[in-house]
């Protein structure tokens, strides 16, 4: 009985043992696993660390805002007589554009605007008039003042009494002087607000500004009708002045605080194929909106050169290169692997591959910044075919697929 409960035990402690042991195989087998598959040169390609410029950029997208195009528009009623110019021809500010032949509600919105700037007209008159009026009381107060100063001696109670009232009738004629010029300087507004109201309600449209003709919407014989009670007008033509297209970019709340005024940034838009243009940043909202729950911060750029196929509301996407640094040693993306907290690349020297701990900087969409740790022509070794990485950060066309600068053998 004693013997069979101490075989028991024996077996047991040697149950025991064996799992012991299993576990322990387990884990050893686990991490040379792990270690052949962190050097496993299968399905790799290799590379060499190149040296180069790097930029590191905000993708953004948005609008063109403007074009330099000034809009042509009227607020008469009637039919269009006769156009004098075509798209492309060049006209300067007040140049008559065309004609319309007014209904009666164009005649009678003509009549009331025509009166409406005699009305502002004659008042604008009268308040010079009644400066002349002030004027006068002025200079004579400022003469009876500046003979008090000189006889009255200030002793007596009389005197000072005088003194007293000449100074204060100065500054009433002064300040109603002034009060005057005010008034004369809003009478003088008015009548300018009725002149542009008189000629919006022109049959003869002219130019707002110099420019060149960029489109006609209208022919001779179309009607063009415009509510008189809500004001509206209608776009008849666009006129086209020098000057460079201006871009609103939308920039996250994520990016925001990278961007400054000064920033160059590379713009390509939809709508012209193969065509890169430059601009700079010149401004930046930092209150932002709010679209969709989503903040988004408006960020303006003004195109370096101008272009006649540029035109308003075209979408367009952006690279704004926030840091550039020459002279660096970079490795694509797709290399720089995490390992246990740190930031390591497979190396290949000769027939040994190793892991080394790399420190590195900024970071573009293909390539990343190698601090320390590797040299210039390090071969390294990425597990898969990355996407990215294939690109030479110096120029501005991929090299094709498959094809990565400075790689030094093919597949693993």
């Amino acid at each position: 009985m004693k013997y069979m409960k101490l075989l028991k035990n024996k077996k047991i402690k040697f149950s025991i043992l064996a799992i012991l042991l299993a576990f322990v195989g387990f884990i050893i087998y686990k991490n040379f696993a792990d270690n052949k598959e962190d050097t496993s040169t299968q399905d790799s390609i290799t590379i060499q660390a190149k040296r180069g410029t790097l930029k590191e950029t905000v993708s953004a997208s948005g609008q063109i805002e403007t074009a330099n195009y000034l809009t042509v528009t009227t607020s008469v009623n009637g039919i269009v007589n006769k156009v004098y110019v075509k798209e492309g021809d060049t006209v300067t500010k007040g140049q008559a554009i065309m004609d319309i032949t007014l209904n009666s509600e164009g005649e009678e919105s003509l009549a009331s605007a025509w009166s409406s700037y005699l009305t502002a007209e004659n008042a604008l008159n009268s308040a010079e008039t009644s400066l002349i009026t002030y004027d006068s009381a002025l200079t004579t107060a400022k003469e009876d003042f500046e003979d008090e100063k000189e006889s009255n001696s200030y002793q007596s109670h009389d005197e000072r009494i005088s003194y007293s009232l000449s100074e204060n009738s100065f500054e009433v004629a002064q300040e109603n002087y002034n009060n005057q010029l005010s008034v004369i300087s809003q009478k003088q507004t008015a009548l300018n607000k009725a002149w542009l109201t008189y000629q919006a309600q022109s049959p003869t449209i002219t130019a707002p500004g110099d420019g060149v003709i960029a489109n006609i919407v209208v022919v001779g014989g179309m009607d063009i009708t415009n509510s008189l009670s809500e004001r509206t007008s209608s776009t008849v033509a666009s006129i086209r002045k020098e000057g460079t297209p201006i871009a609103s970019l939308n920039i996250s709340e994520v990016d925001i605080n990278k961007i400054q005024v000064g920033q160059k940034a590379k713009l390509t838009l939809n709508s012209i194929e193969s065509k890169t243009f430059w601009g700079v940043v010149v401004g930046i909202d930092k209150i932002g909106v709010i679209s969709s729950g989503v903040p988004n911060y408006p960020v303006i750029v003004k195109f370096d050169e101008d272009s006649n196929l540029v035109l308003p509301n075209m979408g367009v996407d952006a690279d704004i290169i926030i840091q550039k640094k020459e002279n660096v040693i970079y490795v694509p993306s797709a290399a720089i692997i995490s390992n246990k907290g740190n930031k390591v690349v497979k190396v290949q020297n000769g027939e040994d591959i190793s892991l080394v701990q790399v420190q590195t900087g900024i970071t573009t969409n293909e390539h990343t910044e190698i601090l320390s740790g590797i040299e210039e022509g390090t071969t390294v070794l990425i597990n898969a075919l990355p996407t990215s990485g294939f690109t030479n950060p110096d120029s501005e066309q991929g090299m094709g697929p498959g094809l990565i600068p400075g790689t030094g053998g093919g597949r693993k």
